[in-house]
């Protein structure tokens, strides 16, 4: 399963060789379970540098894909089962490569 790191005021679901191993469902089950989760998964050879918990950047030679779930407005996810696939509608999708930056949404900004 993901690791999970959580900052002041972010959880993030952090998964390693991400497309290598086909774990792009996994970690969208994860983000439609947990909507306000953001779900990072890192390509081998490849890392994520997070500045004062409010910008990640890229480094490596493979790609970082960030899932956020702030948008879903429907899902299956309180019918799922071994039987029948999760399914979710307008997850939002990022496609990162070394030195793209990514500034982490603050679902729960300070007062």
């Amino acid at each position: 399963m993901p690791a999970y790191i959580i900052g002041v005021d972010k959880a993030m679901g952090i998964d390693t060789h991400f497309v290598h191993r086909g774990r792009f469902v996994r970690m969208a089950q994860v983000v439609v379970t947990n909507p306000t989760c953001i779900g990072v998964g890192i390509e081998e050879d490849t890392a994520v540098v997070i500045r004062n918990g409010l910008e990640m950047q890229v480094v490596g030679t493979g790609l970082v894909i960030v899932i956020e779930g702030f948008e879903i407005r429907a899902s299956s996810i309180h019918e799922f089962s071994e039987d029948k696939p999760i399914t979710a509608r307008d997850l939002r999708v990022h496609l990162l490569a070394d030195g793209d930056k990514y500034a982490i949404p603050q679902v729960n900004p300070p007062h």
